[in-house]
């Protein structure tokens, strides 16, 4: 044998899934052919292309992919090589996502290129070029290389007027794509003072356009999250395009806005492992086989027999559990003497014996009479009042050294439990209280901590009753936190308004302003340190980014929702607590647990409350005129947060803390000028708030508000007076 010739001795593909028949000569020293000896083929690349013997002396190559592969027909030591090359030719080019419609003008949308061969196959490496056809805008980058998938992709920005066209080639195939323009919805200069548009994402997405009429027309703009679920905190952008007389006159000053330092620790939860320690004795009382709790004697406190109860004990002695399981727990962990210091119809305040310094009987009475004269009326009217396992008719207070559980003050269910089922029951109403809170120098930020905690008590008697009711699955069955703790809030708020109104403060359901809140900077005593407490929680709250009513600090944000819910649905501002029945009627056992009751009491759903409530803080202590079917808050202008005693806490801006806000200070504009064209991009929780300011500079000042944001993300655009003016400035 002498050699080996193989036809074609080169072969050029055009698309993946071609082929070619390879027929070898073999050859002796003589130049004769030898028709009988078998050939060998080597060599190739399996992603390029590959090689079937189909005879003796013949095969077959197939193109797999774009490349070039080497190979050799061999019989012996004598081989003939050969070169199969893939070039793919693109045949044809499909814009993946169809038509594009209802885009604003200026969007930027990603537009995807696929490339295929004759035969159908992606088409990888191949260049392909994007041309801009009709309509203005832009595309970046103009060429690209498509992927191993045959995609290639740019970024159209569409102009903004016209037909939008874009066409992308490779090769001689090619292909156009549209994009249908919509137009903003145009409010003009003729949205009315106090009368807010409600504009969902998807219908927002061409924009809301404004106009001003005169130098100083100010609008509001408030994104709220709607959904009580536990969503993702989400990233929203608001761009506005600005336009007008006053376009580019920028401010001399402009510094960041609010949300480069308006994240703020959020406050430790008052009862830490609290809620997990109820949870475990609920669970084991929901089994079948658990335990029963203690009967309701109902005496005194609801509906008992009239007189006072007889004096309790001078001395007692209280057990507390073991942390873990609801075994631990209802193990005594330890048990603490006491000396009863103070006792009235409603309460009865013992202090550990070995407290050093030892806890005042005259700070212990404060206690007493507050919660007498303001706490227990609160919890009566607004919450059914408690129950009374043991007999006594009062609750139990227990003053100790809490140091090493972290906590203020809590309560347990498994003090309704007999101690024989739960040893460390104490078998009544008892609120465990730190002896760090009982001093004369901060005993007026403890009142209406026992009023709180009272409202606990109570829910753990209608959680009872509900499953008294309904199985005893149901013991189960309870508010989520930002409920239970928002509704307690309320109670202390109340009790603190009914003692406030005793040192000649607004009556509960009378309007409190900013004025009454400087007025009453010098007697924040312990009949309406309370007031301040709860505002000044919702307004950490408000002024962080991103907040949330149904996460993070619920006691101030949930304070927030059930207030509004009281002045809006239970009609707070008509009456001396005259959302006393609305709270009575969402802490009923006969009412469901969380937003079902809401709903229920309320004959409303969570995301229409959310939308009236983001209206009432868009609107809150602005000066705007009422409008029909608008609602607001009627108890709080909620301003009073920009003045004394809590412009200090919160200088670096004022309610409900616009993200706009530039620079610090009570006199940092709230604002950017409407004729400013800008993006704004930060968080908001699921069901949060983010609110932007924005000021005509001059008459025919115009800009496009579009959002960004997720389905359940609504935006309310309101026209509000001038808040320069209104400031003074």
């Amino acid at each position: 044998m002498r050699s080996i010739a193989v036809t074609p001795d080169g072969i050029g593909f055009t698309a993946v899934g071609d082929s070619a028949n390879l027929v070898a000569v073999v050859r002796d020293q003589d130049g004769r052919a030898m028709p009988d000896v078998t050939v060998t083929w080597i060599g190739g690349d399996d992603r390029v292309a590959t090689i079937r013997t189909t005879g003796p002396q013949s095969a077959r190559a197939i193109a797999v992919g774009p490349g070039a592969a080497g190979m050799e027909a061999v019989v012996g030591d004598v081989g003939a090589r050969f070169l199969v090359r893939v070039e793919q030719f693109p045949a044809s080019v499909v814009i993946e996502g169809g038509e594009l419609r209802d885009h604003p003008p200026g969007a930027t949308v990603r537009v995807s290129a696929r490339v295929r061969d004759r035969n159908g196959h992606a088409a990888a490496g191949v260049q392909a070029s994007f041309r801009v056809e009709d309509g203005g805008g832009t595309v970046d980058p103009e060429s690209a290389v498509t992927g191993a998938e045959g995609l290639a992709a740019a970024n159209w920005t569409l102009g903004r007027s016209g037909v939008q066209a874009l066409s992308v080639a490779a090769g001689e195939a090619s292909a156009r794509i549209s994009a249908g323009l919509c137009d903003p919805i145009v409010l003009g200069s003729g949205l009315r003072l106090g009368e807010p548009r409600v504009v969902e994402p998807s219908g927002g997405a061409c924009g809301i356009s404004v106009e001003a009429a005169e130098r100083g027309t100010y609008y509001r703009l408030t994104l709220v999250g709607t959904s009580a679920e536990p969503e993702p905190v989400a990233v929203v952008t608001l761009s506005v395009e600005g336009s007008g007389p006053s376009a580019g006159a920028r401010r001399a000053a402009n510094a960041p806005t609010r949300d480069a330092r308006q994240a703020r620790d959020a406050r430790a939860d008052p009862h830490p492992g609290r809620r997990e320690r109820d949870q475990r004795v609920l669970s084991w009382i929901a089994r079948p086989d658990g335990p029963e709790p203690l009967p309701d004697l109902r005496r005194g406190l609801r509906g008992g027999p009239p007189g006072s109860p007889p004096d309790p004990p001078g001395t007692r002695v209280f057990t507390w559990g073991l942390p873990g399981t609801v075994e631990d727990n209802c193990t005594v962990g330890h048990r603490r003497s006491s000396a009863l210091l103070a006792h009235n119809d409603h309460l009865s305040i013992y202090a550990d014996d070995t407290l050093s310094p030892p806890v005042r009987a005259e700070d212990a009475q404060v206690l007493a009479d507050y919660y007498a004269n303001f706490g227990a009326p609160t919890i009566q009217a607004y919450f059914g009042g408690v129950g009374d396992v043991d007999g006594d008719g009062r609750i139990l207070v227990f003053i100790e050294d809490l140091s090493d559980l972290r906590v203020g003050a809590f309560v347990w269910m498994g003090e309704l439990l007999s101690k024989e089922d739960c040893p460390a029951s104490n078998e009544a109403e008892l609120i465990r209280l730190s002896d760090g809170w009982v001093r004369p120098e901060i005993l007026f930020r403890t009142t209406n901590v026992v009023v709180h905690e009272a409202k606990h008590v109570s829910s753990h008697h209608e959680l009872v009753r509900r499953a008294n009711a309904g199985g005893r699955d149901h013991f189960a069955v309870r508010h989520p936190s930002w409920v239970e703790e928002g509704t307690a809030q309320i109670a202390a708020e109340v009790s603190a308004r009914l003692g406030w109104e005793t040192i000649g403060g607004p009556p509960p359901g009378a309007l409190v302003t900013g004025s009454d809140l400087r007025r009453a900077r010098d007697m924040w005593t312990q009949e309406a340190h309370g007031v301040q407490a709860v505002l000044e929680r919702y307004g950490r709250v408000m002024a962080s980014q991103p907040n949330s009513l149904t996460t993070s600090d619920y006691y101030g944000s949930g304070w927030g929702f059930f207030r509004f819910l009281g002045d809006w649905v239970g009609g707070a501002g008509g009456s001396r607590l005259g959302d006393a029945a609305l709270f009575a009627r969402l802490n009923d056992a006969a009412v469901a647990v969380g937003l079902d009751g809401i709903a229920e009491v309320t004959g409303r759903t969570f995301d229409e409350i959310m939308i009236a409530y983001a209206q009432a803080v868009a609107l809150a202590g602005t000066g705007s005129p009422e409008v029909d079917g608008v609602p607001r808050f009627s108890t709080y202008d909620m301003t009073g947060f920009n003045h004394t005693p809590f412009s200090t806490l919160l200088s670096d801006g004022r309610f409900p803390y616009p993200v706009t806000t530039t620079g610090t200070g009570p006199e940092a504009p709230l604002w950017l000028p409407l004729a400013e064209s800008t993006a704004i991009e930060g968080p908001i929780g699921h069901d949060g708030f983010r609110v932007y300011d924005f000021r005509a500079s001059a008459a025919g000042d115009r800009a496009t508000f579009r959002v960004g944001a997720p389905e359940h993300v609504r935006l309310i655009v309101t026209r509000i007076p001038d808040q320069m003016r209104e400031e003074g400035r």
